[in-house]
């Protein structure tokens, strides 16, 4: 039987398991589900060097997609177990072959306290840490934690990780044995991290060490601080190698793009602030600098590249090297790196988190080399007991050559959230 099928039945018995459970003084069972449904329009760039024709990106126009969240938790003295299957449908109209039908475990592990000082977990776990909103330096494994995309369902990775606590010294190591539900191309596996954290006062001091990550230790570290009852300082730095290295090729004849596989050794570091109103509402700036991303000049090489090779597809879509043109495209575009430049700048703006039935975030993100930008604009409004509207809407402010502009302009989604549980 199919994970897709077998998946509705799993859910149904744990869902009769956790109060279960939960009527054995030892045990208590918690959970609930989350329904979604929810559509997404965006306006394609017509002038995109990438995806000339939507040959290469195959973005749809529209999509309509359905999800089941489930978190469930048993837990007893010294031991708990969680479970978070997912199940997604995802159609896109007109896009033949382009629909989506998952079901997979988000998180399942269980953690044991071996005394009073030990604790050992096992499974499917979600590894991330730092005080970053809009990238997170110091992980190896989760760059972009998925903060700034509140739609987004980020996934664990299957690990044996053992955890020590005294005081304010805490103590992790772990081995990452697989990916999980993640890209396998971009998450390294078969990893053994150490991470220690100290904490103080106001103040959290972090140190993180793995290896090895695409051949090479990687190292890393945040800290961050309470100057004023306000305020909070912070900053993460790591320094490692990453899947590949992108670069475009100088010479006018040949290969648009070459890949070095995996990427020399490179740092990034961000630095960030955050202040919190009267009312709640808090305000964070960040700055970022990634090592990884293409400098000015490459950055403005990378597009004259693409639009060149874009150029010649589209004077003959028919002609014998046309399947090449589109495939050097879908190069430059799959394995171009995370953040195409090396300068960003970020301004989140949100609601207080503890306003009961609704909550509103904005961020603003700018691609400092070239210019462009990208505001992301997400709410979410309560309409009764179990039902919660929400949208978000995203704006590209850049041209067709610039990070922020190359692929679309707009992005409206509208949805329902049903909680059934």
């Amino acid at each position: 039987m199919s994970l897709r099928r077998a998946l509705p039945r799993l859910l149904a018995a744990l869902a009769l398991a956790v109060p279960a459970g939960a009527a054995d003084p030892a045990w208590k069972g918690s959970g609930n589900a989350e329904l979604w449904a929810y559509g997404a329009a965006q306006d394609r760039d017509k002038a995109s060097p990438l995806n000339p024709g939507n040959q290469v990106a195959a973005l749809p126009g529209l999509q309509w997609t359905g999800e089941a969240r489930v978190n469930l938790r048993l837990a007893a003295d010294g031991a708990e177990f969680v479970l978070r299957p997912r199940l997604l449908e995802q159609h896109d109209p007109g896009m033949a072959g382009q629909d989506q039908h998952q079901g997979y475990l988000s998180q399942a592990f269980a953690r044991i306290r071996l005394g009073d000082n030990f604790s050992f977990t096992g499974g499917r776990e979600l590894l991330t840490w730092g005080p970053g909103n809009f990238r997170s330096p110091s992980n190896p494994l989760y760059f972009d934690a998925g903060r700034s995309e509140p739609l987004r369902e980020v996934s664990g990775v299957d690990l044996a990780r053992l955890t020590w606590t005294r005081g304010p010294l805490s103590l992790v190591l772990a081995r990452v044995q697989d990916p999980g539900h993640l890209d396998p191309a971009l998450t390294p596996t078969r990893v053994t991290l150490a991470k220690a954290d100290l904490r103080g006062g106001d103040g959290l001091l972090s140190a993180v060490f793995a290896a090895p990550v695409w051949g090479a230790p990687f190292l890393g570290g945040f800290a961050q601080a309470v100057p004023g009852e306000a305020w909070l300082v912070y900053g993460e730095i790591g320094s490692g190698r990453r899947a590949q290295a992108l670069t475009a090729n100088a010479a006018a004849s040949g290969a648009p793009f070459s890949v070095q596989a995996p990427s020399p050794r490179r740092t990034t570091a961000l630095l960030g602030a955050s202040y919190t109103l009267g009312n709640g509402q808090s305000v964070a700036l960040e700055g970022l600098r990634d090592g990884h991303g293409l400098t000015r000049q490459g950055e403005a090489q990378f597009f004259a590249r693409a639009a060149a090779t874009a150029g010649q597809y589209l004077a003959a879509p028919d002609a014998p090297q046309a399947p090449a043109l589109l495939a050097a495209l879908g190069q430059g575009l799959s394995q171009a790196p995370a953040l195409l430049g090396r300068d960003y700048g970020s301004l989140l703006w949100q609601s207080n988190p503890q306003e009961a039935g609704r909550y509103w975030r904005l961020t603003w993100t700018v691609n400092a080399q070239d210019r462009s930008s990208q505001v992301l604009a997400y709410g979410e409004q309560s309409l009764s007991a179990r039902f919660v509207g929400f949208a978000a809407l995203t704006r590209n402010l850049g041209g067709a050559q610039a990070e922020f502009g190359d692929l679309f302009r707009s992005s409206l989604t509208l949805g329902i959230k049903f909680f059934a549980f």
